[in-house]
């Protein structure tokens, strides 16, 4: 996601939209707009507003109650719109569309916008699904991390929806935290996911006390905070698959799906940990020829962007080898042959251990061409999660016409 711009972001929502937005967040009633502008200056119009109200908190005219009511909605203003900006895609627009699916009115609404107003509308329309879906996407960024496991337990469990035994939840998972300087408050929210059934839990922990460096007003301070440590845990009720993404090892994984079982589901759980299916990535080292014909789903060219080879003796220096996105020049297997120079001995002696796949779609008429890259690696991770809905199965379609996975390991 590229950095947020408030300036850029707005240049591309309707009038309607915009105006829409801004009257529903809680500093539409202490702005002055005049909403007929021309298009083309009604940006420039809002950013105007918004720095004159910023400008009228140093008006020593105002109440303090005033004051501080007009400070907490600029700051929801920026952080608001930075959150419709990281949902302004299409993995968002996708489980809006999936939830939404027996709601005509949100149905209809999000047919007439692009990405950054459907998250606009869902925002303050569909608040509970908005967060529910910041909450999955949030969660499926960090899944396959080095704080990422995933378990089996039992399926179909009926877990609680009260609010005293969720609070205890989140109490116990705080002192996991206490020994490493973490603070006592916490907070868990719940959420469904549409698409699968699947039932999240998230957890933020008072972190240790962190100085932040920050410029404020033109100047340069440091504010000492807590930043807030998150644990999650996903439950998949059709299969039984516990994913847990939690800071400190195997031990503390192990302690909050315990803790879990005796608060949500209300008795002691035994989970067991799924290891990750390993990628044959040496399979990629031969070549890309794939063992299907690939074009029907649109898929042009694939080449390697990065390749990563690890040393199989126990001493060694891992290599890297970066290649030129450009479609016609050498990948990066090519590259590593060349340079490595001794093709026996690289074969031999190193193992392909991550790799980044560049894939080149065939442009439709009057189209530029299109392309989209994932990153693999030979633990049995990869960012396929992170691809549009469109692009995930060509991913695994790909993955598996290279014999790098078999078709019952398709990331999904």
């Amino acid at each position: 996601m590229k950095i947020f711009s408030l300036a850029h972001f707005l240049r591309h929502v309707s009038m309607p939209m915009l105006r829409a937005f801004t009257n529903a967040h809680p500093l539409g009633p202490h702005l002055s707009i005049d909403w007929e502008v021309t298009a083309d200056t009604l940006v420039s119009k809002v950013h105007a507003a918004v720095e004159a109200l910023h400008a009228s908190l140093s008006n020593d005219e105002l109440s303090a109650e005033e004051a501080s009511s007009i400070e907490h909605a600029l700051r929801l203003w920026q952080d608001d719109l930075r959150r419709v900006h990281l949902l302004s895609n299409d993995l968002a627009s996708n489980e809006f569309h999936i939830a939404c699916a027996y709601d005509q009115d949100a149905l209809s609404a999000l047919a007439i916008r692009d990405t950054r107003e459907q998250a606009m509308w869902i925002f303050h329309e569909r608040e509970t699904l908005f967060r529910d879906v910041e909450l999955q996407l949030a969660f499926q960024a960090k899944a396959n991390g080095k704080s990422w496991k995933k378990h089996r337990i039992e399926p179909g469990l009926v877990l609680t929806n009260d609010r005293a035994r969720l609070e205890a939840f989140s109490d116990a998972v705080a002192r996991l935290y206490e020994k490493v300087g973490g603070g006592k408050s916490a907070h868990i929210e719940q959420s469904t996911c549409a698409s699968d059934g699947s039932i999240q839990f998230t957890i933020y922990v008072e972190g240790p006390i962190t100085a932040v460096t920050h410029f404020s007003e033109k100047k340069f301070n440091r504010v000492a905070t807590r930043i807030a440590l998150e644990t999650a845990l996903v439950y998949q009720p059709s299969t039984g698959v516990i994913e847990s993404v939690v800071k400190g090892g195997s031990k503390n994984h192990q302690a909050v799906l315990q803790l879990f079982g005796k608060h949500v589901v209300g008795r002691e759980i035994k989970p067991e940990e799924i290891e990750k299916t390993r990628f044959k990535l040496n399979e990629l080292r031969e070549g890309l020829e794939t063992f299907d014909d690939l074009s029907p789903l649109g898929v042009e060219k694939i080449r390697l962007r990065r390749a990563q080879f690890k040393p199989r003796a126990s001493t060694g220096i891992a290599i890297r080898i970066e290649a030129s996105p450009e479609v016609n020049q050498e990948d990066a297997i090519e590259l590593a042959r060349k340079r490595l120079m001794v093709t026996h001995l690289f074969e031999a002696e190193y193992d392909l251990d991550g790799a980044c796949v560049l894939v080149y779609l065939r442009a439709l008429d009057g189209q530029k061409p299109k392309r989209f890259s994932f990153d693999v690696y030979s633990t049995g991770s990869s960012t396929i999660k992170n691809l549009s809905e469109k692009n995930q199965p060509i991913a695994n379609a790909i993955l598996q016409s290279l014999n790098v996975i078999e078709a019952e390991e398709a990331t999904v």
